[in-house]
């Protein structure tokens, strides 16, 4: 009989793949821990929607509706779109890897923006592609390095907007004139996990562009502004025919009920969404003036989180992140992300900001 060999039956490009490794938590969940690792929302949901559950509960011995129709009214009826046109799936990146298992191939190139959302070449990989990075400016997508690197073997084009980890932003003008570039048959996936943050009119999501754009997929997340991370809930928007396509390959039933019930209903709190929208407009503009003043470089960000330089001449970055979290305070260090003089601190409750920034300063105070 044969010896059994992993490398015999495995794609090639699988064994290129890293492991995702999300921000660190606190173990077991340890509520006296400030975790401000993952860009999550700082705020839990109103009580008066936790407490419309149980009619839910009661409910899990059936199948969830597979098509998420109540939550798609939701988001059409939020968002000013066509229910045919949206696709839900378990968070945001169920439904970027649905992308790649449409419209990918093995031996198929997808391009990704140096510094991006190291998720993207994960689901590249598996689905048999070479990844392909464009080099960013000054930690900034550059979208000329991007047209640069397309050529008759790319499929598919990855872009977060703003960015993740770095806070870049595109602007609408900017956006058009890439989309006119891109030829149609390869496809554009504009990720804005964090577009709700942004109330800057020269700001487009790119959901006012799919008519014009048909190779265009915008894709979003609950898991950010509308906290509910712990319940993977994202939906995807591109022209009737890409999602009709999208739709025979997703999870028959991808989405719990759970899930399409709140998400459906967070939907309409304007109240919540405004409190967290009004919260982090005033630490974006607060929190990266502090750390520069402090002697670090952090560039103001539209999202809810800051991407922090430390100077290795001046400070030691190992000895920040161990102050921080001896102090039960987490953040998020970027090695991982080729960023290795870099932390990322996600905006949370006012006073574990307040913390945060005392402690940071302390630790900086004992290396000076």
């Amino acid at each position: 009989m044969a010896k059994f060999k992993i490398e015999n039956i495995v794609k090639p490009t699988i064994k290129g793949i890293a492991k995702y490794i999300p921000g660190d938590s606190p173990e077991k969940n340890n509520s006296e821990f400030i975790k401000l690792s993952s860009n999550e929302s700082p705020f839990e949901i109103p009580k008066k929607i936790f407490s419309s559950v149980n009619k839910v509960l009661r409910h899990t011995h059936l199948y969830p509706d597979g098509d998420c129709l109540l939550l798609k009214k939701s988001i059409s009826e939020r968002f000013k779109l066509q229910t045919n046109q949206i696709i839900c799936g378990n968070g945001s990146d169920d439904i970027l890897s649905i992308i790649c298992q449409t419209f990918s191939r093995e031996g198929a190139e997808v391009i990704c923006s140096e510094y991006g959302f190291i998720y993207y070449p994960i689901i590249a990989k598996a689905a048999g592609c070479k990844v392909i990075t464009a080099k960013t400016k000054q930690l900034s997508v550059n979208c000329e390095n991007i047209l640069k690197k397309i050529n008759e073997k790319t499929k598919i084009i990855f872009i977060a907007n703003p960015n993740n980890p770095t806070g870049s932003i595109i602007f609408k003008k900017e956006l058009i004139k890439f989309l006119d570039k891109v030829p149609p048959r390869i496809i554009v996936v504009l990720d804005g996990a964090y577009s709700e943050f942004i109330v800057d009119k020269d700001y487009s999501d790119g959901i006012d562009l799919v008519r014009k754009y048909k190779n265009l997929i915008v894709t979003r997340t609950f898991s950010k502004i509308f906290g509910l991370a712990g319940l993977r809930l994202g939906w995807g928007y591109s022209n009737e025919e890409i999602i009709s396509l999208m739709e025979r390959i997703r999870g028959p039933f991808n989405v719990n009920n759970i899930a399409q019930h709140i998400g459906s209903l967070i939907l309409k709190d304007d109240v919540f969404l405004k409190k967290s929208i009004e919260h982090n407009k005033k630490w974006q503009k607060y929190l990266p003036k502090k750390i520069n003043e402090f002697g670090l470089k952090a560039k103001t960000s539209p999202t809810n989180f800051v991407l922090v330089e430390v100077d290795k001449k001046k400070y030691l970055k190992r000895k920040i992140l161990n102050d921080l979290k001896k102090n039960k305070i987490i953040v998020r260090d970027m090695t991982g992300y080729n960023l290795q003089n870099f932390f990322r601190v996600s905006i949370g409750k006012d006073p574990h900001m307040k913390k945060f920034l005392k402690v940071l300063k302390s630790s900086l105070d004992t290396q000076s």
